[in-house]
């Protein structure tokens, strides 16, 4: 990748792919994808001049991209790629590389133009999406395991006298520090797998928790995605088993220091917690 790279790949929700890097099209228009759109509600003062703010919220994002094919000749093939590719209602996935940085975002195809009057000259199309959640994703699945234990062999061998060789390192404090710097607050996910029974297992952060009341055994798998609150026992959805007294949205990754920590009432000792998220920025 060149630090002038500018290019498009679109994923459909059935894996297909189109790409546009300048091989078979070229990308020729980018629009909506540098800032998102902001609304802020207000109301009259009942007495007095001015207005006092009463919302803000993030508008859900159109985006605008357009191609041109790169060779006359194969205006008919792509073409018809084209058309056969973008259907009307269904969900993609667009990575947008502008100028070397590469980001992706999730949009539903709103409409579709490939014009019928280039017959002798290169083809075109323009896809237009909206995009529900606004914000657009690191490409890297950020994941760390709060009780990781992080190997030391290495070259050349050392083995002290009296403290032996140390091969690992386990994080006893069960707790991990991420450095958050995307440009706006992300929700993570998190897997907790077992070793051993594991009783009312739970994650802290800050002030906030989530609290599964469960028994787990050797081999089960807790997903908690705080993005949808969903929490689910080896894929069987348990959030009615939620403590009462947990807290979802609290449980936000702000930008700069963050510290997930995780317990349980009994075999804390026996899980492994890992933590995923996508770094959300405004623009690309």
């Amino acid at each position: 990748m060149t630090a002038n790279e500018v290019s498009a790949r679109f994923v459909r929700a059935d894996a297909r792919e189109l790409i546009v890097d300048g091989e078979d099209w070229l990308l020729t228009s980018i629009d909506g994808a540098a800032a998102p759109g902001y609304q802020i509600y207000s109301s009259d003062n009942a007495v007095g001049d001015g207005s006092i703010i009463t919302g803000r919220r993030v508008a859900a994002r159109d985006l605008q991209l357009a191609a041109i094919a790169m060779d006359v000749d194969s205006n008919a093939v792509l073409r018809k790629a084209a058309l056969s590719f973008f259907r009307p209602g269904v969900e993609y996935r667009i990575y947008l590389t502008y100028l070397g940085t590469t980001r992706w975002i999730t949009g539903e195809l709103t409409a579709f133009k490939a014009p019928n009057d280039r017959i002798c000259l290169p083809q075109t199309f323009a896809a237009y999406f909206l995009c529900v959640a606004p914000y657009w994703q690191s490409v890297d699945d950020f994941g760390q395991d709060i009780a990781a234990i992080t190997p030391c062999w290495g070259f050349p061998y050392m083995d002290h006298p009296t403290f032996g060789v140390r091969v690992a390192v386990a994080n006893f404090a069960r707790e991990v520090v991420f450095n958050y710097d995307g440009d706006v607050p992300s929700y993570f996910k998190a897997t907790i797998t077992c070793d051993g029974p594991v009783t009312n297992p739970k994650l802290i952060m800050g002030g906030s928790y989530i609290r599964v009341i469960t028994e787990m055994q050797r081999g089960d798998v807790l997903s908690i995605d705080l993005q949808v609150a969903r929490v689910l026992l080896n894929g069987e959805n348990v959030l009615v088993r939620v403590d009462r007294a947990s807290n979802f949205t609290g449980m936000q990754m702000d930008v700069g220091e963050n510290r997930v920590s995780f317990s349980a009432d009994v075999g804390e000792n026996d899980m492994h917690v890992v933590i995923y998220y996508n770094k959300q920025y405004l623009g690309v």
